[in-house]
C-alpha cells in the first residue's frame, strides 16, 4: 500500500487483499520483509495479517518464513473465472488459437488504464511461455494494450491521458492492420494481440505469446491475421449473446 493509500485510512480488509494480490502476482513464495516492504504496511500489521488469512485459508504459510497462496483462494479464484458466462466463447477462440499456432493464447481485459490477463490456454510442449495471470500492465506497455487502445470509442477521452507519440503511432497501426505487436522481444518472449469489442465501452483482448525466433516479422503477420479473424468472430459472438447491462434483454456481464 502506498503512502497515499495510508493516509485515506483503508481499513483492514483492503490491507489483507492487498497482501493477497502481492501473493498472487508473485513469481515465487514471498517472505515477510518483502511484503511488507511493497505494500508499505509495518511487519507487526504484515504478520496479523497473514496469520488471520493462513486462519481462513487464503494463505498458506511454507515455514522459513515464506508465504504463498493457500488453497481457499486458489478454489475462489477457478470459481470465479469458471462462473463468467463468457467464459467458454473465450475458450473456444484460445483453443483455435493454440492449436492453430502452437503458442500460448490467452485472453486479457482492461481495468482502467492497465490490462489483466485473466486465461491462458498452452500448448503441450515441453518448454512453453505464458503471461501471469492477474499481473496489472499498463496499456501502453503490451501489445494487449495497444490492441485495446486501438478499438476505443472515445479516444482522448478523460477516460485516458492523452498518449505519448510512439504510443499513438502503435495505436494507429494496431488500427491500421487489426492486431498489435511488441516491437522487440522483451526478455526473449514476443507477444501479438487483437482487441475484442464487447457491449457498451468493454473491451478485451486476444493474445499469442511465443519466443522471439517464434515470432519473428514473418510469423507475426500470419499470427495477427489469425487473431484478427478470431478478434472479430469473438467480439461479435459477445456482443450478441452478452449485451451490456441496463439494455433491454440483458443476460451479460457489464
Amino acid at each position: 500500500m502506498t503512502a497515499e493509500a495510508k493516509d485515506t485510512g483503508l481499513g483492514s480488509v483492503h490491507k489483507a487483499l492487498t497482501l493477497v494480490a502481492e501473493l498472487a502476482t508473485g513469481a515465487a513464495p514471498q517472505r515477510l520483509g518483502d511484503l511488507a516492504a511493497r505494500s508499505g504496511m509495518t511487519k507487526p500489521t504484515v504478520h496479523r495479517l497473514l496469520r488471520s488469512l493462513t486462519a481462513a485459508g487464503y494463505v498458506r504459510a511454507l515455514g522459513g518464513g515464506l508465504y504463498t497462496v493457500g488453497p481457499a483462494l486458489i478454489g475462489v479464484s477457478a470459481a470465479t473465472v469458471g462462473g463468467l458466462k463468457e467464459r467458454p466463447l473465450i475458450q473456444r477462440s484460445l483453443n483455435e488459437l493454440r492449436t492453430r499456432t502452437g503458442l500460448t493464447a490467452s485472453y486479457a481485459i482492461r481495468w482502467g488504464t492497465s490490462v489483466i490477463v485473466i486465461d491462458n490456454v498452452e500448448p503441450d510442449q515441453a518448454y512453453r511461455v505464458s503471461p501471469r495471470l492477474g499481473v496489472r500492465t499498463p496499456l501502453a506497455e503490451c501489445a494487449a494494450g495497444v490492441a485495446m487502445l486501438a478499438l476505443d470509442r472515445h479516444p482522448g477521452s478523460d477516460r485516458d491521458a492523452a498518449p505519448a507519440e510512439a504510443e499513438a503511432e502503435a495505436v494507429e497501426r494496431a488500427r491500421r492492420l487489426g492486431y498489435a505487436y511488441d516491437d522487440e522481444p522483451r526478455q526473449g518472449v514476443r507477444s501479438v494481440a487483437s482487441g475484442v469489442a464487447r457491449a457498451g465501452d468493454e473491451t478485451g483482448a486476444l493474445i499469442v505469446t511465443g519466443l522471439g525466433f517464434n515470432l519473428n516479422a514473418e510469423t507475426i503477420e500470419v499470427v495477427g491475421a489469425l487473431l484478427a479473424e478470431q478478434a472479430a468472430l469473438l467480439s461479435a459472438t459477445l456482443q450478441a449473446v452478452l449485451p451490456a447491462e441496463g439494455h433491454a434483454g440483458n443476460v451479460g456481464i457489464a
